[in-house]
């Protein structure tokens, strides 16, 4: 289909409605074109309204802020399903759109058009497993989460894996990555370290000191010292992995939210604890034995 010439001020903005445009994108588009003119055109979708975008959201608001009265596009006279469909279509080669923006389209046609998971997966030719992925992905993440990615407070991979929380834990967690400024490494190792204490005191210590349990889990993986044979590098890691996990228990015994606890929950962990006294005795022992034999 040959394009022609489309005036900017009668495009709408359609599609942004399920794409994540981030201002800097925006204006290195803005700096190309402004240099080259227009390499691609825009996919119109036509109809009684006028034309709205399905390809080319970042051209059309580069060509605002050029002040460009029209731009060359290709224009398409299909239902709205179709329109929907071709956005993942234009976009499948370049993969410029998210796991997430494509979660939108699919929830879009799944609860606004009344289609069935399997008549999506055609539509979009993909398999149902890709659509039930990426539907999973918007109907899991909490509607706050969801406004972070919008907004660009997170990014898509903050996202993934945020969804891997309950709900009812995704908004805490969401604010401790904002807060700290997490990356999408860093937010999987909390989440990871969350998903193994939830409903416990150690949920609240992730969340209280998240850099800390980071910190640690990033030193187990570097622990190493070339000059050492593997065992001396076993003796290594687990001496300092150890120091790490008394300094968290210490932490944790000494908070306030242990005093909080109410009575019935004190009995159930405090008391467990003397447990561990003659296990560190018994390595307090092998620790100076060890460095006895050590000193002659």
């Amino acid at each position: 289909m040959d394009p022609i010439m489309v005036k900017t001020e009668e495009i709408r903005e359609w599609s942004n409605e399920y794409r994540l445009i981030q201002p800097e994108a925006v204006r290195n588009m803005t700096t190309s074109m402004r240099s080259t003119g227009q390499l691609q055109p825009l996919i119109l979708l036509k109809n009684d309204e006028g034309y709205h975008i399905i390809d080319g959201i970042k051209r059309y608001r580069s060509a605002l802020e050029l002040g460009l009265s029209e731009l060359q596009s290709v224009v398409f006279e299909v239902d709205v399903v179709m329109a929907k469909a071709m956005i993942l279509h234009y976009n499948r080669h370049s993969s410029s759109l998210t796991m997430y923006e494509q979660g939108l389209i699919v929830h879009s046609l799944i609860h606004d058009h009344s289609m069935c998971q399997r008549e999506v997966a055609k539509a979009l030719r993909q398999s149902h497993s890709w659509v039930c992925r990426r539907l999973s992905l918007i109907e899991k993440l909490l509607p706050e989460v969801q406004d972070a990615l919008r907004m660009g407070s997170i990014t898509v991979s903050h996202g993934r894996e945020l969804v891997k929380l309950p709900r009812g834990n995704q908004q805490r967690a969401l604010e401790v990555v904002i807060q700290e400024g997490l990356t999408s490494r860093e937010c999987a190792i909390v989440v990871e370290k969350l998903l193994k204490s939830l409903g416990s005191e150690g949920e609240a210590y992730v969340y209280g000191h998240a850099r800390e349990v980071i910190r640690g889990v990033l030193q187990g993986d570097k622990i190493h010292d070339s000059r050492l044979s593997d065992h001396g590098n076993r003796l290594l890691k687990a001496r300092e992995l150890l120091r790490l996990q008394v300094n968290i228990l210490g932490g944790v015994l000494q908070s306030e939210h242990t005093v909080q606890l109410p009575s019935e929950q004190k009995a159930m962990v405090l008391p467990p604890m003397n447990e561990l006294v003659a296990p560190m005795e018994r390595l307090t022992g092998i620790i100076h034995k060890t460095l006895q034999s050590y000193e002659r």
